[in-house]
């Protein structure tokens, strides 16, 4: 069974996506940060990583789209894809009512998630508290660790998060309802190429000169070769103000003449291209 390095530590949903791909048989190797996720894979130490990469409700985790960037050169490929259904609980002690909650601890992407229910369904006053994951918000409710350090510890918190974080340490866990479909899209990262299945996507990366029309120019190839781009995305390249990279995905596989030749007309275009991997798309 494979090793596989995720972002994050137990019981979050990045976890959770990957026992949902690899099943509970497979080693896990849980990393604090993306750019650990990388290193444990391009050292052999890990078999696959899994990282997230966008929200249906928020968008694109932009700290995973800039480790590419700033690792360019990485062996890593982007081997296949995960879509999971995030149902976010909200979680506190059992004898806490919630109209007396004073503060919510949880990820940024949980709280931007739930702002639609946190703003109708708990008091006005209530804090919000951001947390590097969603355990390090059980853990506040647990009053083993305040990882915000507040000078004035606040009692009565609640945390956002999965409800095998709250299961843990038996805490009530409640689910929060929102009529908006929530999903997390993750990456499976690895050292190899996988094989060409039924249907397949492939990510690129690029940059282009500062001119007028470089990116209507630079993606008319697809047009032309009548290859479907299902997300772009930019993200400043950090080397000079206003200079940008671009993310973007597109239905096929490099290995197919048409997309093979609409690569290769971009790249004229490029100052910089990289295809970071072609692989099956995720099982909806």
């Amino acid at each position: 069974m494979p090793t596989v390095a995720y972002l994050g530590p137990e019981h979050t949903n990045t976890h959770m996506a990957a026992q949902a791909k690899f099943g509970r048989r497979s080693t896990y190797m849980h990393a604090p940060t993306v750019d650990d996720v990388f290193e444990l894979v391009e050292r052999e130490q890990a078999d696959y990583g899994v990282v997230p990469i966008e929200n249906s409700l928020e968008g694109a985790v932009t700290h995973t789209l800039d480790r590419f960037i700033d690792f360019k050169h990485t062996p890593v490929n982007i081997v296949g894809e995960i879509e999971f259904r995030i149902q976010h609980y909200l979680i506190t002690q059992p004898n806490v009512k919630i109209s007396e909650i004073q503060a919510v601890y949880s990820h940024p992407q949980a709280l931007a998630q739930c702002r639609k229910w946190l703003a109708t369904r708990l008091p006005k006053q209530v804090r919000l508290f951001e947390t590097n994951s969603t355990s390090d918000a059980v853990d506040a409710v647990t009053v083993r660790v305040d990882p915000t350090r507040v000078t004035q510890p606040l009692k009565n918190v609640a945390a956002i998060g999965r409800k095998e974080a709250a299961r843990k340490f038996r805490l009530r866990a409640m689910p929060i309802q929102d009529e908006r479909e929530n999903k997390t899209r993750f990456l499976i990262l690895g050292l190899g190429e996988p094989r060409p299945a039924k249907r397949n996507k492939t990510s690129i990366l690029f940059a282009l000169k500062d001119r007028p029309g470089a990116l209507y120019n630079a993606l008319a190839p697809f047009k032309r070769e009548h290859i479907n781009l299902t997300k772009i995305e930019s993200r400043p390249s950090k080397r000079k103000a206003w200079e940008y990279y671009f993310f973007i995905d597109l239905e096929g596989h490099e290995s197919e003449p048409r997309v093979e030749r609409a690569l290769k007309q971009l790249e004229k275009h490029a100052t910089v291209m990289k295809v970071l991997g072609s692989y099956p798309v995720a099982i909806r």
